[in-house]
Parts: C-alpha cells; sequence; structure tokens
C-alpha cells in the first residue's frame, strides 16, 4: 500500500476514535446531568413530604465556587481607606483596631472584618464628602464602595439607608454586609463588615456536596433542630467568611436559603446549618 493512502487512512482511524470518544463523553455528560435532575426532584420530593414546599427552577444548578483564605493585609487596608477618604490618609494603630484619618473623613477597622466609617456632610458647614448630586442612592452607595476597591450588591433600601453584601468573584460573602446612612443628600456612614484580605484558593481543595444532598442535609436539620417552615423561598450560592488555620480567615462555599420564616446557610462542605 502507498504510504500517502496509509497516512490516510490511519487519518480515518484517529478521526473516527476522537469522534466516538466525544459521543461517548456527551452520552456521559447527559446520563450524568438527567441523574443529578432526578436525584433534585427526589429531593423536593422529600422536601415536601416534610410538608415543606420549593419550586425546583430556584434551586441553582451551577458548581459551588473554591474554598479560600485570606490574612489581614494591612498594606491593602490602607489603600482601600486612601481610597475612601483621600490619598492624604494616615494610620494608626491600637491594638487590634486601625484608625484611618483623611481629607474626607475617618474610619476605624477592626482584625475581624468590622469597620465604621464618618464622613464630612453638609451639616458641617463644608462641603460634604459624599454629596449625591444627580445619582440615585443605590448608585451612589455602590460607586463609593467602588473606591474602596469593593463589588457589592444592594440587599434593602430605604429613604435613608442603603443594605448591601460584599461580593467576591461575584458570589456574596454573606457575613461581610454593611450600611450606608445618609443625611442631608450626602453620605454621612458606613459600617459594617468587609474581607482584611485579597483570598487565594486553598492548596487542597475538598469537595463541595451535591445541591440534592445539601436539601437533604438542610431537611434533616430543620427536623433535628425542632425548626417549623413551610416553602423553601429563595436559593442563592455564596461564602461566609470564617476563622481559619493559623490565625488565617476562611472563606467557605454555603448555599442561602430563604424560607417564609428563617434564612439558613447550609455549608457545602459539610452540610453543617446555622441560621443565616
Amino acid at each position: 500500500m502507498e504510504s500517502s493512502k496509509l497516512k490516510n487512512l490511519v487519518l480515518l482511524i484517529l478521526i473516527i476514535t476522537n469522534l466516538l470518544l466525544g459521543l461517548l463523553m456527551l452520552i456521559q455528560g447527559m446520563t450524568s446531568r438527567q441523574r443529578q435532575a432526578q436525584l433534585l426532584l427526589d429531593a423536593v420530593a422529600l422536601l415536601e413530604e416534610r410538608g415543606i414546599a420549593v419550586d425546583p427552577d430556584i434551586i441553582p444548578r451551577a458548581d459551588f465556587p473554591p474554598s479560600m483564605t485570606l490574612e489581614r493585609d494591612s498594606d491593602w487596608e490602607l489603600e482601600m481607606f486612601s481610597g475612601l477618604l483621600g490619598e492624604s490618609t494616615t494610620a494608626t494603630q491600637r491594638g487590634l483596631v486601625s484608625y484611618y484619618t483623611g481629607e474626607l473623613g475617618r474610619s476605624e477597622a477592626r482584625e475581624d472584618g468590622s469597620f465604621t466609617a464618618a464622613f464630612r456632610t453638609v451639616k458641617d458647614s463644608q462641603q460634604a464628602a459624599y454629596g449625591t448630586g444627580s445619582l440615585d442612592q443605590r448608585t451612589h452607595g455602590l460607586d463609593v464602595l467602588k473606591r474602596m476597591g469593593l463589588e457589592a450588591m444592594v440587599v434593602g433600601e430605604d429613604e435613608d439607608t442603603l443594605e448591601v453584601v460584599q461580593l467576591w468573584n461575584g458570589k456574596p460573602v454573606f457575613s461581610c454586609t454593611a450600611t450606608l446612612t445618609y443625611e442631608f443628600g450626602c453620605l454621612a456612614e458606613i459600617s459594617g463588615a468587609r474581607l482584611t484580605g485579597i483570598p487565594t484558593a486553598e492548596a487542597t481543595q475538598a469537595e463541595p456536596l451535591s445541591i440534592p444532598t445539601l436539601l437533604l442535609r438542610f431537611r434533616s436539620g430543620i427536623i433535628d433542630s425542632g425548626d417549623a417552615c413551610s416553602a423553601i423561598l429563595s436559593a442563592t450560592q455564596g461564602y461566609v467568611l470564617s476563622p481559619g488555620p493559623s490565625g488565617a480567615s476562611r472563606l467557605t462555599p454555603v448555599l442561602r436559603l430563604e424560607t417564609d420564616t428563617n434564612l439558613y446557610l447550609v455549608d457545602a462542605l459539610t452540610g453543617a446549618i446555622s441560621r443565616g
């Protein structure tokens, strides 16, 4: 057989083999998705047996974000509050509390991530540090937080306050919330909690539990705790910040369930349940 024909035959065999492997992977993927969909429906049915109604369409199907660790970074923190209070911001350390003072106001930041910031307002007989101008309160508040390098989403709002939760890589960190308070058409104060450093992926990643498994853990937890609810209204993937090894903090992936009675957090790695 001519060498050119032999090469063509080998190439054809390789192409057919790759097509068959691709088809096999596609079938396996479809089978896995169908199995997961059925497991989700089974979990929903078991919840409904317990009197807890849930629409399967509100349950997220995406993979959970990876767990991460972070340590307090003083230089990064100074840069954060300088963006908020002005370039001439100075820092003073007293124990575990850092005090920042700038031309626009002053802040206190603690090791656990909690902080407060107070700004000049029109009642100070000076130009307000953060007047809303033509912006609505929601847009203005998120723009101010961006000056700190914080990405956030609004979770509550009334005439004079804005409630936000910090995002990391697009996922909410449910334990990092803040309240922005407005007076006389300008931002007067921010208080709440934020990440104290830049998270990095853990060297070894624990495999998260499946969504159906987490729903069943939630069902068991409700029974064991004596709590009662009749419906799951929303389900959101995100993080909670908790103490980690060697003084570092840890971002743990969770499933946040809003029910008609309470908010719950289900640890995606262990299935442990807590009030949210």
